[in-house]
């Protein structure tokens, strides 16, 4: 375990900003490496991405978006598993998209993880990283990803990323945290708006963030809820909040069954959404209520 990695934690409490600093550090490095016009050459190559908003909208399943993450600062090692096996049971179990993680001092991700599992499955798969800087943009489509994640709190200029994505066919996932970043994210077009539920100052998890801000976002949006899922009812909890889809990582990648797992996970799903939203779920483009601040 590296340095970076063991110097998160500063007692009980994870330094985010140490995160963002190292982060930005490890940017710079690479953007020295490799110029931004070896990047854009590398993309004319590249086969065009898959939609992943489509693969979010298809009516045959619930939407799952799965997550490959070695590791994180919250919860240290999680899963030894290769990319290859992953994939494969990813894709047995039903998901709709893949998300890679890849950022390395912290949740131990590789770029290259990008386009082995895109070489490896005709998913749409999402670059997960702390996307600070349209380089890195560039390198996710150059590297097979369909989809970025933005976080409102780290990506400088919302805006400026989904026009970035939408210039080279990708449609991000734009990640808020409060009502603010929705009302952001909504003057700025975004079209998938996820809802992380975990908050960065402590890491803990608060369901109650999905289902306060869910009623701000139109229906003609997809809100995908991250962050949390350890179970059936869990899944239940937040599809009864309106989540459109979700978005699963370390309880699958610790499962001994990840197929099984997704597939119960997928029923739970389709069967609360039956059964507590049988004419569709609500959505209010009301700009009262909601969560202003983490």
């Amino acid at each position: 375990m590296n340095s970076d990695y063991c110097n998160t934690a500063k007692g009980n409490k994870i330094d985010f900003n140490f995160i963002l600093q190292t982060c930005q550090k490890n940017l710079q490095k690479t953007k020295l490496k490799v110029p931004l016009s070896a990047i854009k050459r590398q993309i004319k190559d590249s086969p065009d991405p898959i939609n992943f908003k489509k693969a979010l909208q298809k009516t045959d399943r619930f939407p799952l978006i799965v997550e490959y993450k070695p590791a994180s600062p919250s919860q240290g090692h999680i899963s030894s598993r290769s990319l290859e096996d992953t994939i494969k049971s990813f894709e047995v179990g039903g998901v709709s998209a893949i998300s890679i993680l890849t950022e390395e001092s912290f949740f131990k991700g590789k770029l290259d993880y990008i386009k082995k599992a895109s070489s490896l499955s005709s998913l749409p798969i999402m670059r997960k990283d702390f996307i600070l800087d349209d380089y890195q943009i560039y390198e996710a489509r150059a590297y097979g990803a369909s989809s970025v994640l933005l976080m409102s709190d780290v990506y400088p200029h919302i805006p400026d990323g989904i026009k970035t994505c939408r210039e080279m066919g990708m449609e991000p996932l734009v990640e808020c945290k409060n009502s603010i970043d929705v009302y952001n994210a909504l003057d700025a077009d975004a079209k998938i708006i996820g809802i992380n539920n975990r908050s960065f100052k402590d890491f803990s998890i608060d369901f109650k963030r999905t289902k306060s801000l869910y009623p701000l976002i139109p229906p003609d949006k997809i809100m995908v809820s991250e962050s949390g899922v350890k179970n059936t009812e869990d899944v239940e909890e937040l599809c009864r909040y309106g989540a459109d889809a979700l978005l699963i990582g370390t309880t699958i990648m610790q499962s001994s069954n990840i197929e099984l797992t997704i597939k119960k996970m997928r029923f739970a799903a389709e069967r609360s959404r039956k059964r507590f939203f049988k004419s569709g779920p609500l959505k209010s483009t009301s700009t009262s209520g909601g969560l202003n601040s983490d």
